[in-house]
């Protein structure tokens, strides 16, 4: 008989550190562009009139393990007391196809996305980067500062949400407060203001730019998060027209991306984006090409990053003997 190893979001939080996390996913670019990594298009389900979409996200590393992810991404769940975004992660020996491991994929999914924020925050923040912006006061907030605060010494945060999530924003900043007794964090009065810090992490599901590009400070660095599907828009259009855009998958950003309404209107051409996250880890394109200009990381969520991480989960669990088995 098979057995399954079932493990939970409480096991991956357990296994997990956010700095081995963040090497793990800088590993999973590199591979991809080197071709050490296999991964199809992500496939969506969509259903409009629950405002949300399941997602079917395959791929394979090296020549042991492949596996897929089934994702949500409910953006009225909160409202509903449920997470926005829920995860599982089915695990296969690429050898025999045989299911080795089904994870739940909540966390990963949280801790994989802030990982690649902190890698593009590693290669194209500058290095005196001393303040971080968040805008979004959701679960993937706290991952991104989880990151960013991994690879640069921060000094101060700022938080912004949109009004109707002001308790929510208090309960964040209260938080993070508590887990990084160093820095200084406090609300936002505009998205303006948290945007003019050194490195912006923008986490809405917003389909209209937060803040207008004049709000920047000079070489500020931004993770785009919220843009995972079409018509999400976070970001001025005059920023991807006048900085340096990075995506982390041509594709699946231009379909997907931060860059694909501003591309639907014509207001930047793919030639404008730089390259991907993994041309920059492997050296083949800077990061940044001066302290002054403005970089952007369009982060849509690869499957690799999914498999990087649920390997390290998967193999740390069996060594820890944690998880339970089940015979299909």
């Amino acid at each position: 008989m098979t057995e399954l190893l079932v493990l939970t979001d409480a096991h991956v939080g357990e296994l997990v550190d956010y700095g081995e996390a963040i090497e793990v996913v800088e590993d999973a670019f590199r591979d991809f562009g080197q071709g050490r990594a296999t991964m199809p298009s992500k496939v969506y389900l969509s259903f409009p009139q629950y405002r949300g979409d399941l997602r079917a996200m395959p791929a394979a590393t090296g020549d042991r393990y492949a596996g897929v992810k089934l994702v949500n991404s409910h953006e009225e769940n909160p409202s509903r007391g449920l997470p926005a975004v829920i995860g599982t992660y089915l695990l296969f020996s690429q050898e025999t196809g045989i299911p080795l491991c089904l994870m739940a994929a909540t966390l990963l999914t949280a801790i994989r996305t802030g990982a690649a924020s902190g890698v593009a925050s590693k290669h194209m923040a500058r290095e005196d980067a001393l303040s971080v912006g968040l805008l979004g006061a959701g679960v993937q907030a706290a991952h991104q500062l989880r990151a960013v605060s991994r690879v640069r010494s921060l000094q101060e945060v700022l938080v912004w949400a949109r009004e109707v999530d002001r308790s929510r924003t208090e309960s964040l900043v209260a938080g993070l407060q508590v887990e990084f007794p160093d820095l200084r964090i406090r609300i936002a009065d505009s998205a303006a203001e948290a945007a003019a810090s050194d490195i912006v992490c923008t986490t809405t599901p917003s389909r209209a730019p937060l803040f207008l590009a004049e709000a920047l400070s000079e070489g500020a660095h931004i993770n785009a998060v919220g843009a995972d599907g079409p018509g999400k828009q976070e970001l001025d259009p005059e920023i991807l027209k006048t900085g340096r855009v990075v995506v982390d998958e041509m594709d699946q950003a231009i379909h997907g991306g931060e860059v694909n309404v501003a591309l639907g209107s014509d207001a930047i051409s793919v030639d404008q984006i730089a390259g991907t996250l993994s041309d920059v880890v492997l050296g083949t394109i800077p990061g940044r090409t001066s302290q002054t200009e403005t970089t952007v990381f369009d982060s849509t969520g690869l499957a690799i990053q999914d498999i990087a991480l649920a390997i390290l989960v998967y193999e740390r669990a069996l060594d820890a003997g944690l998880g339970s088995t089940v015979g299909l």
